[in-house]
Parts: structure tokens; C-alpha cells; sequence
């Protein structure tokens, strides 16, 4: 026998109180037509029992979906190693969901036509409300088809077009800035920065901040690219110029290629801090448990992805205060043995 859902309902609460669904209804969705004191009784008796709206018929009633669509094009494995896509999935999934929302998440591996093509049965399936895109890329396709979709978007990441979008803003020239300031108070004489993938604009961005900032301080700058992983942290150590100075420091994009970076440049024999240093742009207990433990800066990706979910909810909605952009906080640095001590 199936057993009895004992999930309380509007016909429940109605029952409870002798009242008819209807007024219940009434009461729980401000409408007119229910005095103050049986509305504040009937909200009082829906607290009591637990009772929460059912978000499928709030969605029905919306004429939406109620989800919110989140592609990433990477390997399930390899995200299940990144500390920093978990932490903004989860940020965004927070955000969306104390707003009523559910959050569809597909992982692709095709690259950007195998997103698009997501992009486009959730449209033609009315599957998703609204979508967010992370990792720009240069001239990147997304926002134009999103836009001709008719999907509402919002992003992570810095980007100015034609379309009508939401966007958080990172904090990458302070970033930088920060990371220069600490590698030069150290005593490093050069910056050997491993870059994800170059076909990212934020890549490029903190590529050319930090050669600007090493040029400031008239110290050399070199660069190579890896993929956000161990092992391409060691495959860029390894072919990128290392000879640049006496005693350069590594600013790695990512945690996981930092600890590539650690792991290659201690197999070297070299020593970490006293011949290179090695500066990890995004901090997580990676970092922390590293050997030596590694500097970062802590950019609190959970609350990037959180305040990237409120505005795109915000703008599905129309309730955003006219601000398309919230600018991200810059970050703060812990310094830890990677580079703060000879």
C-alpha cells in the first residue's frame, strides 16, 4: 500500500481550521477578500505545521519553469577536483533556491558548440527561466544566442555587449595589485605566472595586469598556459622560463595548478620560499594542506556564485534596483610558507 503523505496542504490547514481551501489559498497569497485576523490566523497555523508553498505550482502559476540552467563544459571528474567550481556551483545553487528556484546543471565536453546546442533544446523545451555563464572567452558566441533565444542570462566575469544581461564583476586589477605588492615586499625579483587556458578573457586579463605591475616595479615577467590541473601545472613549470631572475615567485591561476607547479618545482630540488616562491590565485584547503602550505588569495567563490544567482533571479523577476553589475570585493591574501618567509 502506498503510504500516505503526511507533507501538510492547503486542504489540510483548511481542514484544521474549518475553513474552505479557497480562503486558505486566499489568505497564504495576499489576496483580497480574507480579513487581517483569519489571515494571521491562518498564516500562524501554517508556520505551526511546517507548511511550505510547492514550487512546481508556484512555477505553473508564474508561467515559468522555476529552474535556473547551469552548463559547464568540463569533465564531471575533474570538477569533482576543483574546489573553485564547486564552491560558485554551490554559491549559485544556494541563491537560486531560497528564492524558489531549482538548479539544472549539465556538464558537457564538447566545448562551446555542445553548450550552445544545450542552450537551445532548454529554449525550445521552455526547460530553464535563466541561465549563467561562466568562463568567458575572447569573442565569445554565448550572449548572442542566449539573447536571440530569448533566455535571460546573467554572468560571472567581466563583459560588455549588446544584450540585455546581469554580470558580477571581479576584483581582477586589486587582485593583481595585491599579489605584485606581497611578491616585491618578499624579496622575489621576478613573476613567473601560469595562466589557464588562454582562450579565457580573464586569463588574458590577469596576464597583461600582472606583466603592466611587474613592468611598474621593473622586474622580468614570463608566462606559460596549462590546463586547471596538477598535471598541467607541472607541464607549465616545466617549459615555462624559469631563469628570469635570481629569485622569481610562480603566480598560479588556480590552486590545482599551483600545487602542479609545487610539486614539479620540489622534484627539481628546488626550495620553497628560499629559490622560487609560489602564489596560488584562488585559496582552498589545497592550498592549506599543501607542503608547504601555499599563499592565495581568498576570493570567496561561494559568494560569487551566490550574488551571480540573486541577480539573474532578480533580473527574471524585475527587481533589480537598475544596477545590472555588482562589483566582487577585491580579495585578501593569506600568506603562508609558499612566500612569506626565507
Amino acid at each position: 500500500m502506498a503510504r500516505k503523505s503526511t507533507r501538510p496542504t492547503v486542504a489540510t490547514i483548511a481542514r484544521d481550521l474549518g475553513i474552505s481551501p479557497a480562503t486558505v489559498s486566499y489568505a497564504l497569497n495576499g489576496k483580497p477578500g480574507v480579513s487581517a485576523a483569519l489571515r494571521e490566523r491562518v498564516v500562524e497555523h501554517a508556520r505551526v505545521v511546517g507548511w511550505t508553498p510547492h514550487s512546481g505550482a508556484q512555477a505553473l502559476r508564474r508561467g515559468r519553469s522555476g529552474n535556473i540552467g547551469l552548463v559547464l563544459v568540463r569533465d564531471p571528474q575533474e570538477i569533482s577536483r576543483e574546489p573553485f567550481y564547486a564552491a560558485v556551483t554551490a554559491g549559485i545553487e544556494s541563491a537560486v533556491s531560497a528564492q524558489g528556484y531549482e538548479l539544472l546543471l549539465r556538464f558537457v565536453q564538447g566545448g562551446a558548440d555542445e553548450e550552445v546546442e544545450v542552450f537551445r533544446t532548454w529554449a525550445r523545451q521552455r526547460r530553464v527561466d535563466g541561465v549563467v555563464l561562466l568562463d568567458l572567452t575572447v569573442d565569445d558566441p554565448r550572449p548572442a544566442v542566449l539573447e536571440s533565444l530569448g533566455v535571460t542570462f546573467g554572468m560571472l566575469g567581466h563583459y560588455t555587449g549588446p544584450e540585455h544581461f546581469v554580470t558580477l564583476m571581479t576584483a581582477e586589477e586589486e587582485d593583481a595589485r595585491t599579489v605584485v605588492e606581497h611578491l616585491v615586499e618578499h624579496g622575489f625579483d621576478g613573476c613567473v605566472q601560469l595562466t589557464g587556458p588562454v582562450r579565457y578573457s580573464h586569463e588574458i586579463r590577469r596576464q597583461s595586469l600582472l606583466a603592466a605591475l611587474c613592468a611598474e616595479h621593473g622586474i622580468p615577467h614570463s608566462a606559460a598556459a596549462g590546463e586547471y590541473s596538477i598535471d598541467g601545472g607541472r607541464a607549465a613549470l616545466a617549459q615555462v622560463d624559469r631563469g628570469i631572475s635570481a629569485r622569481p615567485a610562480v603566480v598560479a591561476s588556480s590552486d590545482l595548478l599551483a600545487l602542479g607547479a609545487l610539486r614539479e618545482a620540489l622534484e627539481r630540488g628546488l626550495l620553497i620560499p628560499r629559490d622560487l616562491g609560489l602564489i596560488s590565485w584562488d585559496d582552498s584547503l589545497i592550498a592549506e594542506v599543501a607542503t608547504p602550505s601555499i599563499t592565495a588569495l581568498a576570493r570567496e567563490p561561494f559568494a560569487m556564485g551566490r550574488s551571480a544567482g540573486d541577480l539573474l533571479v532578480r533580473l527574471i523577476e524585475d527587481r533589480l534596483d537598475g544596477r545590472l553589475a555588482r562589483h566582487n570585493a577585491p580579495a585578501t591574501l593569506v600568506p603562508r610558507a609558499s612566500s612569506a618567509a626565507r
